[in-house]
């Protein structure tokens, strides 16, 4: 049963290879690709909107994204530029606003005016472990603003690893600052197929965070229950071997349940699930402190730009203690111990990036 569920996750892996593209964009109605047009050197994006209206965003090695006086003096560096290259007399109070947009991307802002009216935008942002700056030049800028950052895509470089800042899950839900022994690896596409969204790292652990849809999420009476069972069956021990389900509470508010169980050479196996709004996240780990990395995790998990406070208040609450699973539930453990062998593999094959 094992194999027959492995094979064709390996196969998807296999095939999974990409090259990191930088950020990219589907032009927005009225837009269209003018990358082709670009003069500017190192562009990753060029629009071109309707009448003189333009967008575009270059590689800016030198932008100091983790310093705001830098940034801004970098940002009226920029603007002083383009104001010399376009003789236009842009201006501008030097004030830089930081602004999350709906796609996760977190943006420092500085406006400019031409003539007394709003004409252009300048953004700094980082994506796939690079800075990026952004030029919006428009007759309604702030309008937009939502479509064009709010619109750009970043993939990561497969497996690579985020120690410092603040990472997100791919559906902008989760946000959890790192340091302190947490580190974030990027997700393999394989990976993201199989519906995960976030990777934390530490004490040479790994926890995988998987959201379930409304539709496959179980009854919250019968979580308890999954988590042990999932546990021993991913680490191929009987059930009670597994160890008794504990809660762990989030700083978002919702408190996830947890087992783990040993498998050789010291490793354990851990499985979660916490609830969050009408549908959950499963969070699978291995490593010789992946229940205690669970914990942690979870801890210092924060509700990210996407997250709805009035969904997350309703999260249910997940009872620890229950009786023997039913066969429903056990049929549901089945089906998801396909994501765990894929996670054990998975962490196997990047135990290269794991801390020591």
């Amino acid at each position: 049963m094992k194999k027959a569920l492995l094979l064709p996750l390996l196969v998807t892996l296999a095939q999974a290879a990409a090259p990191y593209m930088g950020p990219t964009i589907e032009p927005p109605p009225g837009w269209s690709d003018a990358r082709n047009q670009s003069r500017v050197r190192n562009t990753v994006i060029a629009l071109k909107g309707p009448q003189t209206s333009s967008f575009i965003v270059k590689r800016a090695p030198t932008a100091p994204l983790d310093n705001p006086a830098g940034v801004r003096g970098y940002l009226n560096d920029v603007l002083g530029g383009l104001r010399d290259a376009s003789r236009k007399d842009y201006r501008s109070s030097g004030r830089v606003e930081t602004r999350v947009f709906r796609n996760g991307l977190t943006a420092s802002l500085l406006r400019a005016q031409l003539g007394g009216e709003d004409r252009l935008v300048l953004a700094v942002f980082g994506a796939g472990g690079s800075a990026y700056v952004a030029v919006l030049v428009s007759a309604a800028p702030e309008a937009m603003l939502p479509s064009l950052l709010g619109a750009i895509q970043s993939r990561a470089v497969e497996g690579e690893v985020q120690v410092s800042g603040v990472v997100r899950s791919l559906d902008g839900q989760l946000e959890l600052a790192l340091g302190g022994g947490l580190r974030a690896r990027s997700l393999l596409e394989a990976e993201a197929a199989q519906g995960f969204v976030l990777v934390i790292q530490g004490a040479g652990s790994e926890i995988l965070f998987q959201k379930l849809s409304e539709a496959d999420a179980t009854r919250p009476a019968e979580q308890a229950a999954i988590v042990r069972e999932l546990a021993a069956a991913s680490a191929g021990v009987p059930s009670a071997k597994a160890a008794s389900v504990l809660a762990a509470p989030s700083a978002a508010g919702p408190i996830a349940v947890y087992s783990w169980a040993p498998v050789a050479a010291g490793e354990k196996i851990s499985v979660g699930y916490l609830p969050w709004g009408y549908w959950g996240y499963q969070l699978f780990g291995r490593g010789p402190a992946a229940d205690e990395l669970l914990v942690g995790a979870l801890a210092a998990l924060k509700a990210g730009p996407a997250a709805v406070p009035g969904l997350l208040a309703a999260s249910p609450r997940i009872p620890v203690q229950g009786g023997t699973p039913s066969r429903q539930l056990l049929l549901g453990a089945a089906a998801a111990l396909g994501a765990a062998l894929f996670l054990a593999w998975s962490l196997r094959r990047k135990n290269a990036n794991l801390p020591p």
